[in-house]
């Protein structure tokens, strides 16, 4: 057998590499990211010791503090070096291969389906392509890792499950407070996993248990979170402002040009984007200002009024929302990369990646079928794909919203299906293939 545990390295390096060829490629000094702006305000304050910014200067919404600290634990070692900031992205990328790696040798107890499942994770330009700006994505697509990888393991077997339960829990607080939008997947996610175990008599009593542990763990990350946002507005706000504002624009007709717009160059599309990012928001604002006087109301004040816009919209535009909404849900699953942003024969090789996850995914969902705890993970995978989609369909949808919950489950699978082909057009060499 030729790959062995150690070998897991090689799939982390090029997971790295091509981090940096990506860092390289768009610019080690480059941060011309809206949001980069409040990530960074975010950090420093953390790094001063000051108020935490509870207003964004590129949209009026305020950041989940994971991602801003761990720009922050960077900057201590490295103050305000962009090239650290992005090497340490680029380890998130190799880290996120290993765990990977892991979840597919925990249920399969295979190295080379294993060794595969990394190197496709490695390879894959839309986890490699986001570590080159002041994306959260690679985070959070380490933090997602990191909890599936402790989820298989409560699956597997009920040796030490509360305590299994409790890491969970706090891994999926550490996932709310990178990007919040997980929050309302995992609170329907947690009681799928007890309702997996619901017809085993000798089981299910503990596994209630170990999802009620899984909520207290969750809830214990996010509590103190949620404390200083009420000392700090005077609401209680469990993560973050934004949804009303996000379901505003997400639903605003025209937004519709995202999803069903064509571009006369890369300019035009910048000026779009820029205009629908800045100009667009910053005159509704001006108007609520003048209507409701935006900016003395409450944060959740402010929540209700753009709820209250967001419905007026859909409400006044039935089928233009009807449009948004599948425009979004394609977005959010097509292979193509906007190809005004990319370089053209990156879109064209990322479509062609994209396409091939999703044939051979399939296969490999159909492998780990066979498998008890397999079964559950690909239930609550598909589970989590549907979620994420429906989620980001009421706001705001496209590839890279995507990555962290779907784009390393299909490397996954991918690298499975490939072992398990490969297995069975080659029988007589079963033993270096396993």
């Amino acid at each position: 057998m030729l790959v062995r545990k150690w070998t897991v390295i090689i799939p982390c390096v090029i997971g790295f590499m091509l981090s940096i060829a990506a860092i390289w490629m768009f610019g080690f000094e480059r941060v011309d990211f809206g949001d980069a702006a409040d990530y960074i305000n975010s950090a420093k304050s953390i790094l001063n010791g000051t108020p935490y910014p509870r207003r964004g200067d590129f949209h009026p919404v305020f950041r989940a503090p994971v991602f801003p600290a761990f720009i922050a634990f960077v900057w201590a070692f490295f103050p305000d070096n962009i090239v650290a900031f992005k090497i340490a992205q680029a380890c998130l990328h190799a880290a996120t291969c290993l765990m990977i790696y892991k979840i597919v040798f925990e249920i399969v107890r295979k190295n080379l389906p294993a060794f595969l499942a990394a190197l496709i994770c490695a390879v894959n330009p839309l986890l490699f392509g986001h570590t080159f700006y002041f994306f959260s994505e690679p985070l959070q697509t380490f933090l997602v890792a990191c909890s599936t990888f402790v989820l298989v393991k409560l699956l597997k077997n009920d040796e030490r499950l509360y305590l299994k339960a409790l890491l969970l829990g706090l891994l999926f607080g550490l996932s709310t407070l990178c990007r919040p939008t997980i929050f309302p997947i995992l609170l329907c996610l947690v009681p799928l996993i007890f309702l997996l175990f619901i017809n085993d008599v000798q089981k299910r009593t503990r596994y209630f248990l170990a999802s009620c542990i899984i909520y207290v763990g969750l809830f214990a990350v996010i509590a103190p979170w949620t404390y200083s946002n009420y000392r700090a507005t005077g609401d209680f706000v469990p993560v973050v402002n934004g949804f009303g504002y996000n379901f505003w624009l997400g639903n605003h007709p025209e937004t519709l040009r995202l999803y069903e717009g064509t571009y006369a160059s890369k300019e035009d599309n910048k000026a779009f984007a820029d205009y629908w990012a800045g100009e667009l928001p910053l005159a509704k604002m001006k108007e609520l200002e003048a209507t409701d006087n935006l900016s003395s109301l409450s944060v959740n004040e402010q929540e209700k009024v753009w709820r209250r816009e967001a419905f007026k919209n859909i409400n006044e535009n039935p089928s233009l929302t009807a449009r948004l909404y599948w425009g979004k849900i394609k977005s959010y699953w097509t292979p193509m990369l906007n190809k005004f942003t990319y370089p053209f024969p990156f879109v064209v090789l990322t479509a062609i990646f994209v396409c091939g996850l999703y044939v051979f995914s399939l296969y490999g969902a159909f492998v780990f079928w066979q498998d008890a705890a397999g079964k559950k993970l690909i239930v609550l995978l598909a589970a989590q794909f549907v979620l994420a989609t429906l989620l980001h369909s009421m706001i705001i949808a496209n590839v890279r919203y995507r990555t962290p919950y779907v784009d390393p489950f299909l490397s996954m699978l991918t690298g499975v299906a490939l072992w398990q082909i490969a297995v069975r057009f080659f029988p007589n060499h079963n033993r270096l293939l396993n």
